[in-house]
C-alpha cells in the first residue's frame, strides 16, 4: 500500500562521470527507474521517489530553496553557492584535480613562478 505522503525529490546531476557513479549507486540501492528521452523527471517503479535531472552545478540552488528534498552534487558546488544544507554523506567519488599550465617557452618550472601573473579558469 503506497502512502499518502508526496514523493520524495531527489535531484542527480544529468549528464556525465556523477551522473554514471549516481546511477550506479541508485541501482546498487535497488531504485528501478525508467528515464524517457529528453526527459528531466523519472519515477522510481516501486517507491514513491521522484528523481530530478539536473545540471550538477544547480543541484545545491534546488536543494538550498526547497525545490527538491535531497541531492547529489559535489562539495565544491555547495560551497560556490553559498546556500544553506546539510551534508549527510560523502559519497567517495567525483574527486576533482587543479591542474596549473604556462607556457613552455616562458621557463616557468613552478607555480611560484606565476605569482602575480594573469589566470584563466574554465
Amino acid at each position: 500500500m503506497m502512502s499518502a505522503l508526496p514523493p520524495f525529490r531527489l535531484a542527480i546531476p544529468k549528464k556525465g562521470r556523477l551522473y554514471d557513479k549516481c546511477s550506479s549507486v541508485l541501482s546498487g540501492a535497488g531504485l528501478e527507474y525508467r528515464r524517457e528521452a529528453r526527459l528531466d523527471v523519472a519515477v522510481c517503479k516501486d517507491l514513491p521517489i521522484t528523481l530530478v535531472f539536473l545540471p550538477a552545478s544547480d543541484i545545491a540552488n534546488y536543494v538550498g530553496e526547497g525545490d527538491v528534498d535531497m541531492g547529489i552534487t559535489g562539495q565544491d558546488v555547495v560551497a560556490e553557492a553559498g546556500v544553506q544544507v546539510v551534508e549527510e554523506m560523502e559519497l567517495g567519488f567525483g574527486k576533482c584535480r587543479l591542474c596549473l599550465q604556462a607556457p613552455v617557452k616562458k621557463g616557468w618550472k613552478g607555480k611560484e613562478d606565476v605569482v602575480g601573473g594573469r589566470i584563466c579558469t574554465r
